[in-house]
């Protein structure tokens, strides 16, 4: 049973879930029809694949990782997903609409210069390299996929889209600073300047307070439209969850907990707005 969870949680068939979760959150919230199955089988494949790229070619991590020592130890089970994740890529990429391959596009440019070391510099050749662009960058990436991919076909961009997108931001800056926090030290010594790198870790935690307020802000503004009250309810929740299992893993710094509690909390949002939508539609 261990085997199969760290297989799921580290094989980043859980982060692909919550991916496709947090694109049919969108859909409910702006009220739209869900996209067709090879959408999602697409959005599925693309992060299995990035993710199972990633640490079937890397080399070197924090030692006390065990994620990345699993990985050394089922390099078959990466390039087994790697495959699946291509075959489920190809398949979507025939069923996308014309409109989806230009945020596509620009998805997978940002994700190549984020991940290789394409760009001409001596020593940062990846985004991720430049420690402050990083988590921006992330944050960017993961709302274009989760909110602007699976609803570029709307004729125009209305307020409800605009304040979506921007809260999907935010949600994601807090992720990613979470996991910035859990990696100041070995960013530290590779000299990524990240934000705990830079402002500390108490400093780093009091803009993770901050921004969680600046989401439950824009939850409200978007409730002013939506009048949907569970959905508010959904994100209050979701705010607070996401809270107290940052603040659970300060002091229980594991692969585990972070790849599969925070990262979850991607999930949970988007079930506790799949169930606060009930009924409205």
């Amino acid at each position: 049973m261990k085997a199969i969870l760290k297989t799921f949680i580290y094989g980043a068939i859980f982060i692909s879930l919550c991916t496709v979760g947090l694109c049919m959150e969108t859909s409910l919230l702006l009220r739209l029809p869900f996209n067709s199955f090879y959408f999602y089988l697409l959005v599925f494949s693309a992060t299995l694949g990035q993710y199972n790229i990633h640490y079937y070619i890397k080399r070197e991590a924090n030692p006390d990782s065990d994620r990345f020592f699993w990985s050394v130890q089922h390099k078959k089970v990466h390039l087994i997903l790697n495959i699946i994740g291509a075959i489920g890529l190809i398949i979507g990429l025939f069923h996308l609409k014309p409109k989806n391959f230009i945020v596509l596009g620009i998805i997978a440019a940002i994700t190549i210069l984020y991940s290789f070391p394409f760009l001409p510099f001596k020593r940062k050749k990846r985004l991720k390299d430049f420690g402050l662009l990083k988590i921006f960058t992330l944050s960017y990436v993961w709302t274009l996929i989760t909110v602007w991919f699976p609803v570029i076909t709307l004729t125009k961009v209305t307020p409800d889209f605009q304040l979506i997108f921007i809260q999907r931001f935010v949600f994601m800056f807090v992720l990613c600073l979470a996991f910035d926090i859990r990696d100041m030290e070995s960013d530290g010594k590779g000299s990524i300047h990240t934000l705990p790198v830079t402002l500390g870790k108490k400093k780093s935690y009091q803009i993770i307070i901050f921004s969680l307020a600046v989401f439950l802000i824009i939850s409200l503004m978007h409730f002013r439209i939506t009048l949907h009250f569970m959905q508010l309810n959904g994100m209050i929740l979701s705010a607070l969850a996401t809270y107290f299992i940052i603040e659970y893993a300060k002091t229980r710094n594991t692969d585990m907990i972070y790849l599969a509690g925070v990262d979850g909390m991607m999930m949970l949002q988007a079930i506790l707005i799949g169930i606060g939508s009930i009924g409205i539609y």
